[in-house]
């Protein structure tokens, strides 16, 4: 299951980006140019989620994975965290 998850969300990281490298080469401003977890999710919901914790360590990761983390590197990256745990985790 690790294995299947983490090669779509390779796959959507790797379409992602080929829509957001044509939408700034050609300079139009439209939903793929900067588009981040808090774009898709708002701003009172990703304000609320950075917000809910007090430990600021965890409100700054929060802050850089929801507003500054192109959501390109967000799927690859989640990807290969999938794959590397599909070595570890077998379904038998």
């Amino acid at each position: 299951m690790f294995t299947k998850t983490g090669i779509i969300s390779l796959f959507a990281g790797l379409v992602v980006a080929v829509f957001t490298g044509i939408s700034k080469f050609m300079e139009s401003q439209n939903f793929w140019v900067d588009l981040t977890i808090s774009k898709l999710l708002g701003d009172k919901a990703s304000e609320f989620l950075i917000n809910f914790t007090d430990v600021a360590v965890i409100q700054d990761s929060l802050y850089f994975l929801m507003v500054e983390l192109p959501f390109s590197a967000f799927l690859i990256g989640l990807g290969v965290v999938l794959l590397v745990l599909s070595l570890f985790f077998k379904n038998y």
